[in-house]
């Protein structure tokens, strides 16, 4: 690996990589040197786009490219297991978009293999990455809204009404809780850890998949996050952290938040402002990066026991909704 430069590869040339790429062609230290696609006519526009230095049409060459030192995967949900499996067993570090699995086993079985080839490994759950989440995680390890008890936090919209669209197709591992249940489950993963008691209610699109999905957990010491995600409902898209002395809220959107508030039991307040040199995916990259150059195998802000736990609860979600994908393994 170059000392001074992080050469990526990026794995799909879709609206994900797009965002992820803005950020990435102006992170310091990083160059975009590969980029693969299997759709010529999209992916090599997107390549001069972003000055990619060199393009494939297919992703056996890009993990083979001993230039490459880290690949982002921006596919379909159902497709990660087999690509970050492609990655690893060709030697390369992998960010793979969130969900990383679209089951626990996948999750499980991708980490082990990381771990057994020594290869950093990290899902790309680029909010825990952000400022406000750096910030949000000091107030509370100080003790200033006291302990936690309740955490609220919602993510949803009204997808466009095409059976085929990722969104709803049931082949693409599509849905609510994976494509976007998983923020506000990370959320309160990262701030409460390992639920004792899952319970939910959602309903079904025509295609299979969960259109929404209304989630309570419980936490041994009596904490509870409630928590929403849909693809047919518009919903705040924010957050509220209640403890014991006071209370975070968050800003929507709060998944890629620049702004929250302090509010205390005895009526004082105080915001914060934490402001994006780019559209938020630098910090993410940066923090790759930097757990490369120091040779660690996962992150501590994204880390795989994180991982493995967010991934363990949307087993669980998915389940009660009676939700099965026809999962590669």
């Amino acid at each position: 690996m170059n000392n001074e430069k992080i050469r990526w590869g990026i794995l799909g040339a879709g609206r994900i990589a797009n965002k992820f790429c803005t950020a990435l062609v102006s992170t310091p230290g990083a160059v975009l040197y590969a980029v693969a696609s299997r759709n010529v006519t999209s992916g090599k526009p997107f390549s001069i786009k972003y000055s990619a230095v060199k393009y494939y049409d297919n992703y056996l060459e890009l993990v083979s490219d001993p230039n490459v030192d880290i690949i982002y995967i921006a596919t379909p949900h159902i497709f990660h297991y087999e690509q970050v499996r492609l990655c690893l067993e060709n030697n390369k570090s992998v960010l793979c978009e969130k969900p990383i699995g679209v089951s626990y086993l996948q999750t499980q079985q991708m980490i082990e293999l990381a771990t057994q080839k020594k290869l950093f490994l990290m899902e790309g759950m680029w909010t825990a990455c952000m400022p406000f989440i750096k910030k949000i995680k000091e107030i509370i390890q100080d003790g200033i809204i006291g302990t936690i008890a309740n955490v609220q936090a919602d993510l949803g919209f009204t997808a466009q009404n095409n059976p085929e669209d990722r969104l709803l197709n049931k082949a693409l591992a599509g849905g609510s809780i994976l494509d976007v249940g998983v923020y506000p489950i990370s959320l309160a993963t990262l701030l409460l850890g390992r639920p004792s008691a899952i319970k939910s209610v959602s309903a079904l699109t025509e295609t299979g998949v969960d259109a929404y999905s209304n989630i309570i957990l419980q936490y041994p010491n009596g904490a509870t996050a409630q928590l929403l995600s849909s693809l047919i409902f518009e919903t705040p898209k924010e957050v509220v952290i209640m403890g014991t002395k006071g209370l975070i809220r968050v800003d929507s959107p709060w998944y890629m938040a620049t702004d929250f508030s302090v509010q205390l039991e005895d009526g004082t307040e105080k915001t914060y402002h934490l402001p994006h040199p780019n559209n938020g995916f630098e910090f993410e990259i940066s923090e790759v990066m930097n757990c490369l150059k120091d040779k660690l195998l996962e992150s501590v802000l994204v880390p795989h026991s994180q991982t493995l736990i967010v991934s363990e609860i949307m087993d669980e979600l998915l389940f009660q909704a009676s939700v099965n994908y026809d999962e590669p393994l």
